[in-house]
Formats: structure tokens, sequence, C-alpha cells
């Protein structure tokens, strides 16, 4: 120990400056610090690193009992302030080793930079007490020991991160890790589509000839028997022509009756007995199919159900071609889903997936249903818009909703990870927005 103190410092100061590397700057921390004040034994620790350098020794074995031992109550003796310690500040199994590997009376002297960040501690350990002017000459040493080694040492990217990743509150990182648990639960991935109740079957009504419809005689939702008159088409043109082809049949009914009496005189009218026959066969089926028509043109429930159809005033009057569907006779217990979902929401799909049916009358109780079909190519909706046709077949044996009710179905697909499904949408943007 040098007499005069303050050259002592200094000269300590100019070595600690002048060390090539870190590695010598540690040896000069652990050794020419008895210059300044008497010491049997010294450590350099750093932060997340470990021990780094012992007095008296030229390497430090990682695995070594006293390495573990000084890294281990390290732990529990780091501080960002000047603080003695013995055995007296550790439990009870590590204080018993206390003996075995340093003197009593340890000091430990935080380095810290430019910013005041601990980046370790120079532990001396000596058998007296330290004294206050060992402490106050130390403590000068520790501050440019800080400087230095922040100049001179260059932790690897690994010792970085994991020092960055130590600082980090660790309700930080729960919650961040959290969170990323979170993100990565498995959900359905879903789409919404507006949705109607329809018939599974319904008993398509058309018209069964070209006219003009005269009367509707169902209201709409009307139950109706198997039988029962629902629409009729105007006969005028029909009945004009019926009376015309009875009067034509009645007229060759006569001929023949007039040429067969005839015949027993005249051998020539035996001949227009024939002629008279097929003509009476002609008219009589021309009457046949005119009363057929007539028949015909009164539309009956095939069988029973309710009748779906629009407003039965607009109808009245409108001119209909053969084969043109005016109204449905469906059962109102035998119905599905169907929606109609937009060729952006598209996603995997398949016969028997969830869904889930929101009726605006009550949204509050969904209606479960499974998958039967999404259409390959999108059709025009009823709006007009193209959409792909989607049907969904209730539960059995369930008293379904009311035909015409609409609502919002969720379609449910495969599972994919929260954080999929969240950015799903906003990716598909992007990539429209990028042209990829």
């Amino acid at each position: 120990m040098n007499d005069n103190p303050l050259l002592a410092l200094l000269g300590l100061e100019e070595h600690a400056r002048k060390a090539a590397n870190s590695t010598e700057l540690g040896f000069v921390m652990v050794n020419d610090s008895r210059a300044l004040a008497s010491y049997r034994q010294a450590a350099l620790l750093i932060d997340g690193e470990g021990l780094k350098a012992v007095s008296g020794v030229a390497g430090i074995e990682t695995g070594a009992p006293f390495t573990l031992w000084l890294e281990r109550i390290y732990k529990h003796l780091a501080s960002d302030e000047i603080r003695k310690a013995d055995s007296a500040d550790l439990d009870r199994a590590d204080a018993e080793e206390w003996a075995e590997w340093l003197p009593p009376h340890a000091l430990l002297l935080p380095l810290k930079d430019r910013d005041g960040k601990r980046l370790g501690t120079l532990l001396l350990a000596r058998d007296e007490e330290w004294t206050d002017q060992d402490i106050a000459l130390l403590a000068r040493a520790s501050d440019f020991y800080g400087h230095a080694w922040a100049v001179l040492h260059h932790p690897s990217p690994i010792t970085q991160w994991k020092q960055k990743l130590t600082g980090i509150p660790k309700w930080h990182l729960k919650l961040a890790a959290g969170i990323i648990l979170a993100l990565l639960f498995p959900v359905r991935l879903s789409v919404l589509a507006p949705a109607e109740v329809v018939a599974h079957n319904p008993a398509v009504i058309r018209s069964p000839m070209d006219g003009v419809i005269e009367k509707v005689h169902v209201r709409p939702n009307q139950p109706v028997a198997e039988g029962d008159l629902l629409f009729e088409l105007d006969r005028t043109t029909l009945t004009g022509k019926l009376e015309v082809a009875k009067k034509a049949l009645s007229t060759a009914q006569a001929e023949l009756d007039q040429a067969t009496q005839q015949a027993f005189f005249d051998t020539k009218a035996k001949g227009t007995l024939a002629v008279i026959r097929a003509r009476i066969e002609e008219r009589s089926a021309e009457a046949a199919q005119l009363e057929d028509l007539m028949a015909r043109s009164q539309v009956k429930a095939p069988r029973a159900g309710v009748a779906v159809l629009d407003d039965p005033a607009e109808w009245q009057g409108r001119p209909v071609n053969v084969g043109e569907k005016v109204l449905a006779v469906a059962s109102p217990n035998d119905v599905e889903v169907e929606a109609w979902l937009a060729p952006a929401d598209v996603i995997a799909l398949e016969k028997g997936d969830p869904v889930s049916l929101f009726l605006n009358a009550e949204p509050l109780s969904p209606v479960s249903a499974k998958l039967l079909y999404v259409t390959y190519e999108a059709i025009p909706q009823p709006d007009g818009t193209l959409g792909h046709r989607v049907r969904a077949e209730l539960a059995k044996g369930e008293l379904g909703p009311r035909l015409g009710l609409k609502g919002t179905a969720r379609l449910d697909g495969h599972r994919v990870a929260l954080i999929y499904w969240l950015a799903r949408r906003p990716l598909a943007v992007v990539r429209n927005f990028l042209g990829m």
C-alpha cells in the first residue's frame, strides 16, 4: 500500500484507463486495488455474466464450487450502493461456507456507467474491519472502474439480450406471455352472412299455361289443405273456344244422323259416314282438350301446408307464361336456413360445420344448424349483387323458427390461432392494396 493514498489513487486510475481490454482491466481491479487498501481476497462479478476475475488467479473455473458459491451469494448481496457484508447477511447454508471461501469482513463496491446503471460489483474481503478512509478511497476507485469497464467491455449479443430481458419487470413478462398464449389460443374461423328461414322442400306452384291470373284465393302464410283452390287464370277465351267446339260437335253429330238415314236409300251417302265420324272425333278431342284446360286454369294445392307468396293483389291481372312460378306450398315445420356469403368472406367450409342463426326477432337466442352446402360459384342474389348461396339444416326433432324470419348466420370453419382470426381481414385488405 502506498504511503500517499492520493498518489496511489491517481496511479491506479491511470492503470485502469490504460488497460487494453476488459480482461486486463479486471486484473487491475482485483489485484492492483491493494495500493489503496489492504485485503486478502478480491473478486469481480458482472451482472448477467457472473464471475469475471479473482485476485491471485490467472483464470476462472466456471463450474468450480467457489465460483458457484460466489455467484449464488452475489444475488443476495448485490446492491447499488457501497455496503459491508459478512456471513450474517446470508442464509444458514451459504453462511456456513463463508469461512471456507472468504475472510470475515467483505466490502461490495458497485461499478456503474455514466447513466448510473449498475454494471457489476467489486468484492473485497479481509480479516479486519473496513475503515472510513478505506471506503472513501475505494469508492472513488469504483467510480473510474465503472467508467473504464463500460468503455472496454462489449458483451455478446446473447448477453445483451439476457440483460435486457432480466431488466424487464416480471409482471411485464407475465403480461406478454399471457397475451402470446391468448393469441395462440385456437378458435374457429368464422364469417357472418345475412340469412333467412326458408322451406326445406316446398311444392312450387307454377302456371300450367299461358294466360292472365284472374284471382288469387289465398293469402301469404295461409294454411291450405290438399285440393284447396290457390288461384285461377282468366277463362274468357277458353270459354268462347269451348262453346264453339261444342256447337261444331253438335253440328257434326247432326250431319252424322242425317247421313246415316240417307245411307239406307243412297249408296253414295254411305261413303260420307267415315268422314263425318272422323270429324266428330276431332271435334270431341278439341272439346275435351278445352275442358281440360278449363279445369287446369283452376290451380289447386297438391299437398297441405302454408301458402308462400307475395302480395296477392300484385298477381291479379298479371300475364304469366307456362311454367312461371306463382307461389309455393311449404310445410311450416320443415324449414332450413338460407344465407348469402359475400365472395370476400368465403372460407374453407365443409358439410356438417356448425352454423348459428341469430334472428332479428330473437337476437339473444341463437338457432343451431349444420351446414349442407355452399355453392361453388357466386350467383346473383335477390338484391342483384353476387354471392354464394349457403344452405344449413336445423336440428332434427326440434320445432324450427317460422318461415320468412330473417337474421344473421355465423358460419364456423376449421380452428385457427386467435392472432390469425384477428389479422385475416386486415391482411387481406393490405394484400389487395399492395397487389400481392
